[in-house]
């Protein structure tokens, strides 16, 4: 059994009860989610997870702690830096291709220069 509380007291709302799947080492995982949207974060050290393993008689309990706990919550500097690479790559294109377009409609072409000289061999049989 997990479940997670708050102040001592186990939590029903905005919990998720995620079901037992199995690992490929024959082992098992287990999820329960936490809605913590409209928590602040300095009350997260108010919460913590606990899991109850039938047969073992001290239950572990785990704080939640922004270091310890994996949260699915967006931080947005998190999408600055690929969206930044991908507008300097954009840039880099851009201004290669306009450079190109450029080089070519400015670029100086030589005339063919003219034969120097013709000679026609006529031989007669």
């Amino acid at each position: 059994m997990m479940f997670w509380r708050k102040d001592g007291e186990e939590l029903h709302e905005d919990v998720d009860l995620g079901e037992i799947l199995p690992n490929h080492d024959g082992s098992f995982q287990m999820s329960v989610d936490l809605d913590l949207s409209s928590v602040p974060a300095e009350d997260w050290r108010r919460y913590d997870c606990v899991f109850h393993l039938s047969g073992v008689e001290d239950d572990i309990v785990t704080k939640l702690d922004k270091a310890e706990i994996r949260t699915n919550k967006e931080n947005p500097s998190d999408r600055t830096i690929p969206i930044t690479a991908a507008v300097a790559v954009l840039a880099v294109v851009l201004a290669a291709a306009a450079g190109f377009i450029f080089y070519k409609r400015t670029k100086v072409k030589l005339p063919l220069q003219p034969p120097s000289a013709y000679h026609i061999l006529a031989v007669n049989i």
